[in-house]
């Protein structure tokens, strides 16, 4: 009788056992089901991104030029358009029919037409910008690192230097002879119109007005009005456009007439107290507080609002924006080769530290001059991306 108990608690025994190993193979067959499950989706999801980002073309998202180049006019004729297109410019592009080498340019006005062998993915800059992040200076570090570039720099290329830098959140600023007043060129035509649109918030001017254009407007340089036909009626608003837009100097000289040149000299030591009894001399630091203006007040301004949005659709590659393609910026440059002038103020919309930056050169032939602006600006921005935001 002992031996029948004892082979029947064996044999339970080893049907317990049987059972554990069985559940546990179970569980290790679901578990290995689920792992192949989920590493399928995952290589679905990855086949996927791979395949949206091969059949994306140039015409799906923005592009930047790879060196400087003239656009053709027309894909018919062989002329060629009198506009540099710099190299590190961001455009957005067209096909043309029947020539898959060539795109049209898609602006307004139009640009003219050039070969995709010129053009990369804007996104590939934005990337590469990102990647050079570090929180490595401090802000001592980084005033010292930009005095020894900024120097590094004159010693190489020469000229007159005046810079102004200061974050949106006003935590850092840097000047290096940021105070020094040089020739303002067109750069004064953003605190004017600055000045013409606080006029339209207070109600003291009307947008809708309209001027006429007389013989005594007519002016060389920027612009198309001089183009138009003498008694030609523009809006105060179409104006203003026009002022930053094509920095038309027409446009210009119609509503410095109309606000009057006296009111606006006030305005500007309203905005700082040092300005010069002029609109013709200032400095970088003056300059860049009508940059801060704009942007602190975009938003509760509609008419300054209207002005933001004017700089970010300037018909002008140049300055600051076409050196640096892997981030947004808004400015009004400004330039006088008779006086080897070249400016731009702007607002460099890092995604994590925006600065205000506004450079003013001297002395650089008209090969250069506009050049040393992005050439500053990209030297500048490397360094901005070693701040220790911690």
């Amino acid at each position: 009788m002992k031996k029948k108990v004892s082979v029947l608690l064996g044999l339970v025994v080893l049907l317990m056992l049987v059972s554990v190993i069985s559940i546990k193979k179970v569980k290790s067959s679901a578990k290995m089901r689920h792992a192949t499950q989920v590493a399928a989706v995952e290589k679905t999801a990855t086949s996927q991104s791979e395949k949206e980002t091969e059949e994306k073309s140039i015409f799906d998202e923005e592009q930047v030029v790879t060196k400087d180049i003239y656009p053709k006019k027309t894909m018919t004729g062989e002329e060629i358009s009198e506009d540099v297109l710099p190299k590190g410019t961001v455009v957005t592009v067209k096909p043309v029919p029947n020539k898959e080498d060539w795109v049209e340019i898609d602006s307004d006005p139009a640009k003219g037409f050039i070969e995709v062998s010129y053009l990369e993915s804007r996104q590939l800059h934005i990337d590469e910008r990102n990647a050079k992040r570090k929180n490595k200076l401090s802000a001592d570090e980084l005033t010292k690192t930009l005095d020894s570039e900024i120097k590094k720099f004159i010693a190489e290329h020469g000229g007159d230097l005046s810079i102004y830098l200061e974050t949106v959140d006003s935590k850092y600023s840097y000047s290096f002879y940021g105070d020094e007043v040089k020739r303002t060129a067109s750069s004064i035509k953003l605190p004017f119109i600055t000045y013409v649109m606080t006029l339209a918030d207070q109600q003291k001017i009307d947008l809708n007005t309209k001027l006429t254009y007389t013989a005594g407007f007519k002016i060389d340089g920027t612009g198309i009005i001089q183009f138009e036909p003498i008694g030609t009626q523009y809006t105060i608003e179409e104006l203003a456009e026009l002022v930053i837009r094509y920095s038309d100097n027409v446009a210009y000289l119609m509503l410095l007439n109309y606000v009057g040149e006296p009111a606006f000299v006030q305005y500007l030591h309203e905005l700082d107290p040092t300005s010069p009894n002029n609109r013709v001399f200032s400095t970088a630091k003056i300059l860049t507080k009508a940059m801060k203006l704009v942007n602190e007040n975009k938003d509760s301004s509609e008419n300054i609002n209207k002005l933001y949005n004017w700089m970010q659709d300037s018909t002008f590659d140049d300055g600051v924006d076409v050196g640096l393609p892997g981030v947004d910026v808004v400015h009004k440059t400004g330039w006088m080769p008779m006086y080897t002038v070249s400016n731009d103020i702007s607002l460099v919309k890092d995604e994590h530290t925006p600065y205000y930056l506004t450079i003013m050169t001297v002395g650089y032939d008209e090969s250069y001059s506009e050049k040393s602006i992005s050439d500053l600006a990209w030297l500048i921005d490397e360094v901005m991306l070693e701040m220790d935001q911690r």
